[in-house]
């Protein structure tokens, strides 16, 4: 599937699924369409899966957040190293997004170290930008 292909699968699954996980994904998913952004299949994947298993109680929304900014970062970087800037800067953007997100509703809420997570996330950056 191209991107546009699966951003529509993913508009369609906010659609099928609504919650209050879809209508933050939503807009931001028609935002990316508009522009014809890149996604990945796999980050695609983990949208819908995190639309479908959130909507059905099964998946905390930090979860949702935490997961879709690791997929993000990834396909950030690759992006980058295969020189596509723009979209690179998107994902990445995305991830930051995602992230903050994840870490502003997690705090208090488990026992989770955001700190250890940034620290990850940076070092996973340098590697793979240094290569």
């Amino acid at each position: 599937m191209n991107a546009k292909e699966l951003r529509n699968a993913i508009a369609e699954t906010c659609e099928t699924h609504d919650s209050l996980y879809a209508k933050l994904v939503k807009p931001i998913n028609q935002l990316l369409i508009n522009i014809d952004a890149s996604i990945s299949e796999e980050t695609a994947n983990k949208i819908l899966e995190n639309l479908k298993l959130f909507h059905s109680g099964d998946k905390y929304i930090t979860e949702c957040h935490f997961e879709e900014s690791q997929n993000f970062l990834k396909d950030g970087i690759e992006l980058l190293q295969k020189g596509d800037l723009a979209n690179g800067a998107l994902q990445i953007y995305g991830a930051g997004l995602n992230f903050a997100s994840y870490a502003s509703k997690v705090q208090g809420q488990k026992n989770v170290n955001i700190y250890k997570n940034f620290e990850e996330n940076f070092n996973f950056i340098m590697d793979a930008v240094k290569k």
